[in-house]
């Protein structure tokens, strides 16, 4: 998230996070925090308790509403303009939109708990244990709707270590954009 803010500032374009919760919040009814645990990670991590937790008579269960409405408000966005959009699963929903590029962002892990306690100021009793989890709940959320598995490759433009800095990835793809795009 901070790598995609740090690119929208250079690129001055609008950055949706947050925002992408609170649109879908006031178009679903749902509470923010429900939302947020079950926009980007799997409640459950097993397709089988996944398949029949909080289903409606339609077969569509509160997480497969709260992605249909995501995956419309992020489709909404992109065609309102240049953005960048974080995580959400955003590069399968505009996998075939023009003008687009995919980022996997990733990082070891000493550095992940780093930021995690310094920058977002995340407490953690076992902070390896706590993102080894919120990888897996992501990765359950992301390949129940994505056509290849989280983080594979073919999902992207790149993928890029972030370790190198803030400043320094959003420049890598920044020069990325330009060279694509010849902007």
């Amino acid at each position: 998230r901070t790598v995609g803010k740090k690119l929208a500032q250079k690129l001055q374009i609008p950055c949706y996070d947050q925002e992408i919760i609170e649109k879908i919040a006031a178009e679903s009814g749902f509470a923010e925090d429900y939302i947020r645990d079950r926009s980007e990670y799997s409640p459950h991590t097993s397709w089988i308790a996944n398949a029949f937790s909080e289903r409606f008579f339609s077969g569509v269960n509160n997480q497969d509403a709260i992605w249909m409405l995501q995956r419309k408000i992020i489709l909404d966005l992109a065609e309102q303009g240049p953005c960048v959009i974080v995580g959400r699963a955003a590069d399968c929903i505009l996998k075939n939109f023009p003008r687009s590029v995919h980022v996997f962002i990733h990082a070891p892990l000493d550095e992940r708990i780093r930021r995690a306690r310094d920058d977002y100021k995340e407490p953690m009793d076992n902070p390896e244990r706590a993102l080894q989890k919120k990888d897996k709940s992501r990765a359950a959320f992301y390949n129940t709707y994505s056509e290849y598995p989280w983080g594979d490759i073919r999902n992207y433009d790149m993928a890029l270590n972030s370790s190198i800095g803030i400043e320094k990835s959003a420049d890598i793809i920044w020069d990325y954009v330009k060279a694509k795009f010849g902007a």
